[in-house]
């Protein structure tokens, strides 16, 4: 516990002014695009549709540049070499698609596409003259159709072409990379939450759920104690992804972006990643690489143990309890305001307040990450990321057992300094 607190404090001490311009930067970066996007969407919505993604890839960005900055201060984590552009890239490539999956299941994805569609709209209707027959293509609206899966499909085909030739190619590929990786990303997430909607809606008109919600009603009306057990199931299902899931998340995207790495690949992968020879060997590996640094990233969640985990979610806990009371009292500072002024100057507080809060978000999940790793009982370590072996080799089978000995780092320095579960 004194080792993760001195951990916390160094972060802080070192990399606090470089995590709070990068935090900036990317808020400044991502709002600048979403109105790009916007602008452009009013014009024609693929051309926005084609700018939206790099909204989301700033914040993705400032994140992954924050983790790798504290990354040197960590005692068990800390790279073996100065980190480099490639290496900035490689954890870039491999954080887009759990970044994504998080965006989306928190309605951060939902927020950037109707801010989108906003703007575009405003732009279109305006120039249309306020005539929907002569929108066109133009006004931002993102639908299940065959433009946005042509997008997907066009973004995934260059994502995998780079990722088999990428040794062949310079080492500028990797930005066209990363960028087919968050355009499809983006396009998947986007295709699948207009899904779900559709799906929802759809599901709420059939006589069974209407039957659902009377016998629901009936209950709340007429038996209490059920409706109130019901209401107490919620919260708790509420309580246990505040407190559980999102700093799961947070770990996890930190183990992904580190390269989290087991001492042993697991035979699953060890059987796929030796299944077959030349080609189909090379994409097979592209693929296990990925599910081992993502399954590997996830295994720190229960491999770290009740304790590390269980200071994780109240630190979180408390983080985001000063996060919300700070807020409100932020806004609470201006009283009752305009809408006008609510829409001009709402970011600008809550960014004023991320500030201070994000470096500490930071801190606290790269501090249980370090944590982790200096655990002998977890096996895991940290590896450069490889991701597709762009531009450079790719790697072969034989390379995921024999990346480095990732675990003796972390035993021989939990045994100088000291550090318990």
């Amino acid at each position: 516990m004194l080792q993760a607190l001195r951990t916390f404090g160094r972060i802080l001490a070192r990399h606090w002014p470089a995590l709070v311009a990068w935090y900036l930067g990317g808020e400044a970066v991502h709002q600048l695009l979403v109105q790009l996007a916007g602008f452009v969407g009013g014009l024609t919505t693929l051309g926005g549709l084609l700018l939206l993604p790099l909204a989301v890839a700033a914040r993705l960005i400032s994140y992954v540049a924050m983790y790798l900055t504290v990354q040197p201060s960590l005692p068990h984590a800390a790279p073996e070499g100065e980190p480099g552009p490639r290496r900035f890239a490689q954890a870039i490539l491999t954080a887009i698609l759990p970044f994504f999956a998080f965006s989306a299941a928190w309605g951060l994805l939902d927020a950037d596409l109707i801010e989108f569609f906003r703007i575009a709209s405003s732009i279109a209707l305006r120039d249309a003259g306020y005539d929907l027959d002569q929108l066109g293509d133009r006004g931002g609206l993102v639908a299940i159709g065959v433009l946005p899966v042509a997008v997907l499909v066009i973004a995934l085909a260059v994502r995998v072409v780079l990722a088999r030739f990428g040794a062949r190619l310079p080492s500028w590929t990797l930005v066209v990379a990363a960028y087919a990786e968050v355009l499809w990303t983006f396009m998947l997430f986007t295709l699948v939450g207009q899904w779900w909607a559709n799906t929802k809606e759809w599901l709420a008109e059939r006589s069974a759920a209407v039957w659902l919600d009377g016998v629901g009603d009936w209950f709340a009306a007429n038996l209490v104690p059920v409706a109130a057990l019901w209401e107490g199931a919620l919260w708790l299902v509420g309580f246990l992804v505040a407190a559980v899931f999102v700093p799961a998340a947070w770990l996890t995207i930190a183990g992904v972006t580190y390269g989290t790495a087991f001492d042993e690949t697991p035979p699953v992968l060890r059987r796929f990643a030796g299944a077959s020879n030349g080609t189909v060997s090379r994409l097979v590996t592209i693929v296990t690489r990925r599910f081992e640094e993502l399954w590997a990233a996830v295994a720190l969640i229960w491999r770290g143990g009740p304790v590390v985990f269980g200071c994780l979610a109240v630190a979180y806990a408390v983080w985001a309890w000063a996060t919300q009371v700070g807020s409100q009292a932020v806004l609470g500072i201006f009283g009752g305001q305009e809408t006008s002024f609510w829409a001009a100057f709402l970011p600008l507080l809550l960014v004023a307040v991320g500030v201070i809060a994000e470096p500490l978000r930071v801190a606290i999940v790269a501090t249980a990450f370090d944590a982790v790793i200096g655990r002998p009982e977890a096996e895991m370590g940290t590896r450069d990321s490889e991701l597709d072996g762009e531009p450079g080799d790719l790697a072969v089978a034989g390379d995921l057992e024999h990346e480095r000995a990732v675990g003796v780092v972390g035993k021989q320095e939990d045994g100088e300094q000291g550090v318990g579960p």
